[in-house]
């Protein structure tokens, strides 16, 4: 993989701030410690980060906790299983020297290096996130913000152009798609006892402004060039969206989530490109959770309900099944570790590891990593404060 894939990443994330499609599950999960357990949080989300898997899980706090923040989450992940701009700069660099002196040889060598293009696709996802909250009996409030960036480019080969080469004019191109929300909003829980004893609900609500924003590019296989994906031509929408949650603790070991995001379904066309255009969804998502947790041994399980989509008229769909264990050391170390299960064939099965730092539980520093076949990569760090 080239700088130019890094290039693009970092071209992408300056130019489209706050611009979200997690869908593509290049990271999976939405900060740092739940990223290293798996990307679990429905029912083993702190407090601080509640409003980033279940708005009910704002209600998790310790006694002592009075006030916290995370500022920031930083998390990026690329898929690349394809090399595909490797195979593209070669492919170039072959149609460049075809003319009418071309060999037979050079020409196999061209078709060749077209027809691995084929399908061929990278993801990129950027995220940065914040929170600031306020845990208490009453209603615990926190502010947020979800702040992400991804996109997909993905390379389509014309059997015309096989047949009959024209290095000229090429009916084969590469297509780049981005589109995501900006979440802004406040979360507010509270927890309720149940008749029963010992046993507690917890219900959370999240309303929230949101941004939706989608780019498309287009360029034949011979043009395009990651330097001319134009964001300045991207399409918004504002919109209103809301996140429910609950949470059921039948015992203060063991807690019951479940999470609704998005539940007002909004969609956005792209920009034209080529006289092609598509149209991002952004759909409810429905997610539950199970979590086991003694102060010093976590596990987490997470299940997608629902498969998600995030363009019109494309295949790409996806859901999960996440677990996760978190071994907290002396309350000054946390040792992670995760696996999250691709239940479509769109994405692939990912390793999850990673580290937090919480001396003297006044500020914390998570660390995480990510793995999955074919050139699947993921990284996030975060800092917390609490007081």
């Amino acid at each position: 993989m080239k700088t130019d894939l890094k290039g693009l990443s970092l071209a992408v994330a300056a130019a489209l701030p706050f611009v979200s499609i997690s869908s593509l599950a290049m990271f999976n999960g939405a900060d740092a410690r739940g990223g290293a357990m798996g990307g679990t949080g429905v029912a083993s989300a702190q407090y601080l980060t509640a409003s980033f898997y279940n708005p009910a899980m704002a209600t998790n706090y310790a006694m002592s906790d009075d006030f916290g923040m995370v500022l920031p989450v930083v998390a990026a992940g690329v898929h690349d299983s394809d090399e595909l701009y490797d195979k593209v700069e070669d492919f170039q660099k072959l149609n460049n020297r075809l003319g009418n002196t071309t060999s037979l040889q050079e020409l196999e060598e061209w078709r060749d290096a077209l027809l691995a293009l084929d399908k061929g696709e990278v993801e990129m996802e950027v995220i940065t996130g914040a929170s600031l909250a306020l845990p208490n009996r009453y209603v615990s409030a926190n502010l947020f913000l979800k702040a992400q960036v991804a996109s997909m480019v993905s390379a389509n080969i014309a059997e015309s152009d096989l047949v009959d080469p024209d290095p000229d004019n090429l009916n084969s191109n590469v297509q780049g798609l981005a589109g995501g929300t900006i979440d802004m909003g406040m979360t507010l829980a509270r927890e309720f006892a149940l008749p029963f004893q010992g046993h507690r609900l917890s219900v959370g609500v999240s309303p929230k402004l949101q941004k939706i924003v989608a780019l498309n590019y287009l360029a034949s296989v011979s043009d395009f060039d990651e330097n001319e994906f134009d964001l300045d031509e991207r399409k918004e929408d504002n919109a209103f969206n809301v996140d429910v949650g609950f949470a059921y603790r039948p015992s203060d070991n063991l807690t019951f989530g479940l999470a609704a995001q998005n539940l007002i379904k909004q969609e956005l066309d792209t920009n034209i490109s080529r006289e092609t255009k598509a149209t991002f969804l952004v759909e409810p998502k429905y997610t539950a959770g199970l979590a086991y947790d003694n102060g010093w041994l976590l596990l987490a399980a997470d299940l997608d309900l629902n498969k998600q989509r995030y363009f019109i008229g494309a295949d790409y769909e996806t859901q999960f099944a996440r677990v996760g264990i978190e071994l907290n050391v002396w309350q000054w170390v946390q040792v992670r570790a995760g696996y999250s299960h691709s239940m479509t064939d769109y994405s692939e099965d990912m390793l999850t590891a990673g580290l937090g730092f919480t001396p003297f539980g006044l500020f914390g520093l998570e660390v995480a990593g990510q793995y999955g076949e074919d050139e699947h990569y993921g990284v996030a760090a975060q800092l917390a404060f609490m007081f």
